[in-house]
């Protein structure tokens, strides 16, 4: 009676990795793997003007390094017990 129970799991969970396997042949390629334009042939002109993207990704880069060095140290500190929980 064992053995029905764990080939019914087995099959269960072979189902389960195909279902998601035949899901994850739906989605396309990575669009990531190979960019449609070098970036240096993009040229937005007054849109960066108006709009400083460049400016923004260095802002938010350093936002986003503040922010997990803060985190960071409150672990290391909630380790250490210097920081209480909160």
């Amino acid at each position: 009676m064992a053995n029905f129970f764990i080939r019914l799991i087995n099959y269960f969970i072979a189902g389960v990795g195909s279902a998601l396997t035949w899901l994850l042949e739906l989605l396309p390629e990575s669009p990531f793997s190979t960019p449609s334009a070098k970036p240096s042939s993009i040229d937005l002109g007054y849109v960066t003007w108006l709009i400083p993207f460049p400016t923004m990704i260095a802002h938010l880069a350093v936002l986003i390094t503040a922010i997990t060095v803060w985190y960071s140290v409150r672990v290391a500190a909630r380790w250490l017990k210097v920081a209480k929980g909160g």
